[in-house]
């Protein structure tokens, strides 16, 4: 990436050389420039992508016949032993990687934005368990000496653990991260009563998170008064093949009673008796109940809503800041917020602009 001469060469080598996930590219090295998330996993990633074709380029340095090329050569071939290292770095970064795609709430826009994306609050806890797993694993492989070649490695492992650790105990603070769980019909207390008993230092937690969920339901949720529930947009009709259709026809369906709370038995206390649903999806579910338990359908939607993340919030900030150029400096606040929001939906397949107001879609083709 010094010179174009260079990049040139590095591509032809490319062309030629690439196995894998890399064959038939051309890509470019991609630089840790220590601020972006996961920039030293995609600069790795890259590196081992393109192995063959930069250990080909070294080569080629090398025996070269300018000093400044034999020289570059020496300083940055990479050995058998530091590819290892890398593969190393790679696979340990990894989940933090997959980890962080997951929850900064940008989910894959064919899905549409009628699909609840990624990057709730009640993904937070599972993420959290799932990353300190792998990072214990990875403390036991380096006591046992698996990584006592690579010193850096191995200190580089603690130090990550202890601070996932730190940040995972800081969810103990609000009983926001624990009722964003429970409220998740497929996950509720179970998920703790699965993942926690057995565990030192987690068990004790459940039953005043317990109380502190219940106290907070009676406190503000259950007596507050809930205006009408807006009717839903209609869903796109589902394409079925024919054979599915038939199906569809003569399969028996069932439909779920939701119970009517009573004196002793309220929307609270029916949704934890009932047995975990994998029936519906999460948003579809609550709005099947927002009709007999509207408090507690709210309390949910209140929870549910809140990103893991800021990211989705940055993007719309740095979105809106482009529309307010020198040239649309009379635009209102409400107008941009209007705007926003329905090029977000229209970018999700929420909505078609082009079908509004009756308006006619020409095929140009």
């Amino acid at each position: 990436m010094a010179s174009g001469k260079r990049s040139d060469i590095f591509a032809d080598l490319q062309s030629t050389e690439n196995v894998g996930i890399a064959a038939n590219k051309i890509w470019k090295l991609v630089l840790d420039g220590g601020i972006r998330w996961n920039a030293s996993y995609l600069m790795v990633r890259r590196a081992l992508e393109l192995r063959p074709a930069l250990d080909n380029y070294a080569l080629k340095l090398r025996i070269s016949k300018d000093a400044f090329d034999i020289e570059t050569a020496n300083q940055d071939y990479l050995d058998d032993d530091e590819w290892h290292a890398l593969k190393l770095i790679k696979d340990q970064l990894e989940p933090l990687f997959h980890m962080t795609k997951s929850l900064e709430g940008n989910a894959d826009l064919k899905d549409g934005a009628c699909k609840a994306s990624h990057g709730s609050l009640w993904e937070i806890l599972p993420g959290f368990e799932y990353v300190l797993t792998h990072f214990e694993k990875l403390e036991k492989q380096a006591k046992d000496g698996l990584f006592n070649n690579h010193p850096g490695i191995q200190s580089s492992i603690t130090l990550a653990w202890n601070t996932t650790k730190d940040y995972y105990l800081k969810t103990d603070v609000s009983i926001a991260w624990m009722a964003s769980v429970v409220l998740h019909p497929r996950l509720k207390w179970r998920y703790f009563e699965d993942n926690w008993i057995g565990t030192i230092g987690l068990a004790r937690h459940i039953g005043p998170s317990k109380t502190k969920l219940r106290r907070l339901w009676e406190n503000k949720y259950k007596r507050a008064e809930v205006g009408p529930s807006l009717s839903q947009s209609p869903e796109p009709e589902p394409q079925t093949s024919f054979f599915e259709d038939i199906l569809n026809r003569v399969a028996p369906t069932r439909e779920t009673v939701v119970p009517t709370p009573t004196a002793t038995r309220d929307q609270l206390f029916l949704y934890l008796e009932e047995p975990q649903n994998t029936e519906y999806g999460l948003l579809t579910y609550w709005q099947k109940r927002e009709a007999k338990w509207p408090q507690l359908a709210q309390m949910a939607y209140d929870f549910l809503a809140i990103p893991a993340m800021s990211s989705e919030c940055e993007r719309v900030f740095s979105s809106t800041a482009k529309q307010t150029t020198p040239e649309s400096s009379r635009l209102s606040g409400e107008l941009l917020w209007h705007q926003e929001c329905i090029s977000n939906w229209q970018r999700r397949g929420a909505v078609r602009i082009e079908l509004a107001f009756n308006a006619v879609l020409l095929n140009l083709d």
